[in-house]
């Protein structure tokens, strides 16, 4: 999030995010005795890093130091031999904090490494510049890790003849989304939180366990045909969700009749055989694919894509909701490391800052969208010969528009933790709400939400802020500038965001925001906005040539009301 000023001002901004719950832990406890490695710089490659992982990481963890002769002559180390008789250094001794020197994960040098690890299914959960020389890494393999960007397009089920595009998802691609789903939906809520609910106008815990398998079930059965998965009884209570109108909450756009009693809902146990039934029901499709028994058409393309997509915004949006729990319900992310938070804290605190606030953008033609409208799916000429490195999307994305941007001058930064609360203790007090991300205790203290539970301030003080729309809207105009337009988000993304392989805190790098990297003079500006969605001042609305989904009914034109505004997140493609 960020505020800025001049004649045509824009303001960045951040909407809520999608993290939260349970107390957190003293990091102190977690100084584990990590077996630590050490390597060249030459032999940080992505086979030298995963043997030397799966061979001496202890208690799912390594320390590795990436350097020349990283242990001093005081510490025992031994020494190992590689396959292509180079060596490397083990030891048991090392002092990792005693020079804790922020690294920047977005320096190309640091993104690159990052991106290797996420490449080998590997995490960092904490880094630091231990002299000019040594980087430490202490890395985790968690239950799941989405792999670089690249890697997915690559291996599209039809990708481009160049590699360079494609996106319609693996079974594996599905497979670490399912890890990724059931972790949250079956190990984060707790029994006892399935019948209730986070957010009083959202449906409870348990439809939205039962409301992913049944989205995927419809959209198949349109795609191919067939009967639905049993029991069929499931697409009356678990097709769609309530979407409340902003301005009056009784009233809400079409969704599921759901049970009232909580005695009245599927259990658990037949919500997950279902599921378990139709996700044999994708695998045998993609069985018939790749045997040829069935031929991969743009409506089946549109389909897979769309299912898969669907899935990961509900990633998204539960955990928003089960944030709202935090300490009180939702299960901290089991197979991820607590961070390390007194540590980060003190490298966040440290961490450059742009030596100017604000960046004017130069007037631009923008394109918004692609070319890929659903209506063309059945026409004769546009057949299976053009599913092949094809990029399927939603009926609002579709089709490609110029637009043009006037210059605008806008903050390097989202508004912090720090900022708005400044603000909201002095001059935006009585004007703007108490953040959802936050908890105010009887002191007055504000302590931040995450997924591992409440952190002080002091931690998150430089975070971008995860609040509401008119809240940063309030704050933009006391600091004399505006929210941006999409247009303008989407040309400061594009110039700056550097993306997953760029290092960006995207793709459950952390479960948590960051700070801000954008606006280093030696990156060219480029860098991160923290891992959030950001709010625009566009209202989500119509446009020429838009061709509502007959797969999704509904999906974009019924919030074509005035009352929704476009969110924005980090740049998609590296």
């Amino acid at each position: 999030m960020v505020s800025s000023q001049s004649s045509s001002a824009s303001s960045r901004s951040g909407s809520p995010d999608t993290r939260g719950t349970t107390p957190s832990t003293s990091s102190e406890s977690l100084h584990l005795r990590e077996t630590y490695a050490a390597i060249s710089i030459s032999q940080c490659t992505p086979g030298i890093v995963q043997l030397v992982f799966d061979k001496h990481a202890s208690c799912n963890r390594l320390g590795l130091l990436v350097g020349e002769n990283p242990f001093s002559r005081e510490e025992s180390s031994s020494v190992h031999h590689l396959p292509d008789g180079s060596t490397y250094a083990i030891s048991c001794t090392y002092q990792r904090f005693t020079c804790p020197k922020p690294v920047v994960s977005t320096d190309p040098v640091e993104a690159f490494r990052h991106t290797l690890f996420s490449s080998i299914s590997l995490r960092s959960i904490f880094s630091t510049h231990v002299s000019d020389e040594i980087t430490l890494y202490i890395l985790e393999r968690p239950p799941f890790v989405y792999p670089p960007l690249r890697h997915t397009i690559a291996s599209s089920l039809a990708v481009s003849a160049d590699g360079t595009s494609g996106n319609i998802p693996t079974l594996e691609d599905w497979k670490t989304l399912w890890a990724n789903w059931d972790l949250i939906t079956l190990e984060m809520i707790p029994p006892s939180m399935l019948h209730q609910k986070p957010i009083d106008l959202r449906h409870k815990c348990l439809f939205y366990i039962g409301h992913i398998p049944t989205f995927l079930d419809m959209l198949i059965s349109k795609s191919i045909g067939g009967q639905p998965t049993e029991p069929k009884y499931f697409w009356n209570i678990f097709e769609r969700g309530i979407d409340p109108h902003v301005d009056d909450p009784d009233h809400c756009h079409n969704h599921s009749e759901v049970p009232e009693k909580d005695e009245d809902w599927p259990t658990l146990e037949a919500i997950i055989g279902f599921r378990n039934g139709v996700r044999a029901r994708l695998e045998c499709l993609y069985d018939d694919l790749a045997t040829g028994k069935r031929t991969l058409t743009r409506n089946i393309a549109r389909t897979l894509v769309m299912t898969y997509e669907h899935e990961g915004f509900h990633v998204e949006t539960l955990l928003y909701m089960l944030i709202q729990r935090a300490c009180s319900g939702t299960l901290p992310p089991p197979g991820f490391t607590v961070p390390l938070w007194e540590e980060l804290a003190e490298q966040w605190a440290s961490l450059p800052t742009p030596s100017t606030s604000t960046v004017v953008v130069e007037p631009a033609n923008l394109i918004l969208g692609h070319n890929d409208s659903e209506g063309d799916d059945k026409l004769p000429h546009l057949s299976e010969s053009t599913v092949q490195g094809h990029t399927f999307g939603w009926d609002n994305e579709s089709p490609a528009r110029q637009v043009h941007v006037e210059a605008f001058k806008a903050e390097w930064r989202p508004v912090t933790n720090g900022e708005f609360e400044r603000f909201w203790r002095g001059p935006g007090k009585n004007l703007v709400q108490v953040p959802k991300s936050w908890v105010v205790d009887e002191q007055g203290a504000v302590q931040v939400l995450t997924m591992y539970g409440l952190v002080t301030m002091q931690v998150a003080e430089h975070w971008p802020v995860l609040t509401s729309y008119d809240d940063l809207e309030a704050y933009a105009k006391f600091k004399g500038g505006r929210l941006p337009t999409e247009p303008e988000l989407r040309l400061f993304l594009d110039l700056y965001d550097v993306g997953h392989e760029g290092g960006a805190n995207v793709g459950f790098r952390n479960w948590h925001p960051v700070p801000a990297t954008t606006g280093l003079a030696e990156y060219a500006g480029k860098g991160s906005n923290g891992g959030i969605w950001e709010w625009t001042s566009t209202a989500f609305d119509t446009h020429d040539g838009l061709v509502p989904t007959q797969l999704f009914t509904g999906y974009s034109t019924d919030f074509f009301d005035g009352k929704h505004q476009v969110a924005r997140n980090a740049k998609a493609i590296d």
